[in-house]
């Protein structure tokens, strides 16, 4: 049991949810709803996950969600978080569950809960505005991840203007824990927070590498509005080769812009980071034929994934 909580407990659920079922594995709605219901930790929290990735479509396990998450409930504490976060994206049809989702955060001990509602009632967006002044008092919470899911909640609300300030006061003056998960957070704002770039720039010189790759990672989803900055920032030579690896997947979603830093990063002393390079010239399409003679060098690379992905690239450059 305890890899799978410490798993829980590392990652934000959005994170823990970012491997979806390919399918409903033979059983219907229902028939996961009542999963809910097993007398295993596991089996709870797998249903919940599984309801979770299914959205919209599990509308029906809207009630069974809710017995699982209230505070009545036997249920594991990170089975109830799951359960939480899991209504949160069933979008509109679990909009009835609004106010029951603010009593659960105001009132539990449990952090999980508290996290996941917070997250829940963000997924929620506009529909559960009667949820801001809570979330504003969670912004002066003990617990940093509570903070950092109540900010990110307030800006998917209403693009609350103490969302954006809060995050980037812990990104900047936050431990290491607390900075990470905020330069996580930043990055789900969209373009529309192209104006946390400079803050994310400063974050890639952080530290802890788990700041620095969170926070390229952050201006990858941003997209084009932050390449000014992060082509000036020097971040291909960091020392650490995930955080370089991260700023070429970064600079992988910034268009033809990013041409010149990619090709630089075909030219690293790490592997994975000339691979990712090769991958993300590639996925440029014809709009990289200037890297044409840098990719057909990296296909001599030493190192056979490298020379595979160099390969893949040169022909999807030549539109086969």
């Amino acid at each position: 049991m305890k890899p799978l909580v410490v798993l829980i407990l590392s990652l934000p659920l959005s994170a823990a949810a970012a491997q979806a079922p390919v399918d409903l594995e033979g059983k219907t709605v229902q028939q996961w709803a009542d999963e809910l219901n097993s007398k295993e930790f596991r089996q709870q929290w797998h249903a919940a996950y599984v309801l979770g990735m299914l959205g919209p479509r599990a509308a029906e396990a809207v009630p069974a969600l809710h017995d699982v998450l209230d505070v009545n409930s036997e249920k594991n504490e990170y089975a109830r978080s799951m359960a939480a976060w899991a209504l949160g994206r069933i979008g509109p049809a679990a909009e009835p569950e609004i106010p029951f989702l603010i009593e659960t955060m105001r009132t539990t001990t449990l952090l999980a809960v508290r996290r996941s509602t917070a997250e829940a009632l963000g997924n929620l967006g506009p529909a559960a505005k009667s949820a801001v002044s809570e979330l504003l008092k969670m912004l002066d919470n003990d617990d940093d991840m509570t903070r950092v899911s109540a900010a990110v909640a307030l800006w998917k609300i209403d693009r609350h203007p103490k969302a954006v300030p809060a995050l980037l006061e812990m990104l900047r003056h936050g431990g290491p824990s607390q900075s990470y998960a905020a330069a996580a957070a930043l990055g789900q704002m969209g373009p529309e927070a192209e104006a946390v770039a400079p803050a994310l720039i400063e974050a890639l010189h952080a530290p802890a590498g788990d700041v620095r790759r969170a926070a390229a990672r952050s201006l990858g989803q941003l997209g084009k509005a932050a390449y000014p900055a992060l082509s000036k920032a020097d971040a291909l030579k960091d020392p650490d080769a995930e955080t370089r690896r991260m700023v070429v997947e970064a600079l992988s979603w910034m268009g033809p812009d990013a041409l010149p830093a990619l090709v630089l990063g075909l030219k690293d002393a790490s592997p994975a980071v000339r691979r990712a390079a090769a991958r993300a010239l590639g996925n440029l399409g014809a709009a990289a034929q200037s890297a044409r003679s840098a990719l057909e060098t990296a296909a001599s690379d030493p190192d056979e994934d490298v020379r595979a992905a160099a390969g893949k690239a040169l022909q999807r450059i030549h539109g086969e």
